[in-house]
Order: structure tokens, then sequence, then C-alpha cells
């Protein structure tokens, strides 16, 4: 079948590996002409840091909303239609890490990773969390270079301004910002 990609793939990356393969190579990229469809969230190198990450819609240009919303569509479809979900995230995890509470968003991540087939570790690091080392005394970078090891992925909600984006230079994992 045809399947939409994202531009955010659940893959190592290393220095010579960098999120950006599947933009356009000219320095100057710029968003696809009105009207094309792109098979990226973003090709605007300038959005994207020395780390595969997805901080905030602002490096989504127009044709790569209308691919999120051609495949949430193809989601939803595959939800009620296709037996709830296939197989395309086997074998990958996604951690969810959460230092302020969010029912929804952790949920929301949470359920479409198992319904492709992944699975997912839940990090509570909120002040009520015990299942965090943060409680401890554990900053925010050493968790993260923790989860690496474990997961393929993560989404990181942080409730300090700034924080997300000061992890993306440390982590060789896609991060998204919840």
């Amino acid at each position: 079948s045809d399947r939409s990609r994202i531009e955010i793939s659940f893959s190592s990356t290393s220095a010579s590996d960098h999120p950006n393969d599947m933009a356009p190579s000219s320095p100057s990229s710029s968003p696809p002409p009105r009207g094309v469809v792109s098979d990226s969230l973003t090709s605007l190198k300038s959005s994207w840091s020395s780390c595969p990450g997805l901080l905030s819609v602002t490096q989504i240009h127009s044709s790569g909303l209308s691919l999120l919303f051609r495949t949430a569509s193809q989601m939803r479809h595959l939800v009620r239609h296709g037996g709830g979900g296939d197989d395309r995230l086997k074998r990958k995890i996604l951690a969810t890490v959460f230092y302020e509470s969010s029912t929804r968003t952790a949920c929301s991540f949470q359920a479409a990773m198992v319904r492709l087939g992944g699975s997912f570790q839940h990090v509570d690091c909120g002040k009520s969390g015990g299942s965090a080392s943060s409680k401890k005394g554990e900053s925010l970078s050493d968790t993260m270079r923790c989860l690496e090891c474990y997961a393929d992925a993560v989404v990181l909600r942080h409730p300090e301004t700034g924080s997300v984006g000061g992890c993306l230079g440390r982590t060789t994992k896609p991060l998204i910002n919840a």
C-alpha cells in the first residue's frame, strides 16, 4: 500500500547520518511551490537543528501540513476499517517522558505507537512521578542519555521553555516536543 512518510524516522543518527537526508541538498532549499505535494514535513534545512527533532509547528511548511493531514486521514481509516493498526513500527520503542501531566497528549502518542506495532516506555518525571530518577536529582540531560539506550525516539514534555530544544544537541535519537 502507498504509505506517506513523515520526516522524523525511528533510527539512530550519527554525524554523517543527518535528519535532513530527505530534504533537498541545496543549501538554499525552500518549501515546494504551492500545490506541489511533498513527502516530508519540511524541506527547510534551516528549520532542523544538528539532531533530529520536532520542536515547533514553525518547522512544518504548508506542503508538510498537507502530508500530515493525509497521513492522519489514512490512520483514521486504518483504525476504523483496517483492524485497528499495522506493524510499520514493529520492534520500535517510543519513550514518553513527561515532567508535567497531560493525559491526552501522553495517551495519543502511546496509542499511536501501539497501533503501528511498536511499544512505549512511559516515564513520569513530574512531582508525583514514582518512576523517575529526577526525584533523586537526576538532570534532564542524564535522563535523556539513559533513555537513548532503550528507545528509538523520545517524546518529551517539560514545563521550562527551551528545555526540550536544549536536549537536541545532546541526543542522537529523534526528539518530539510535546
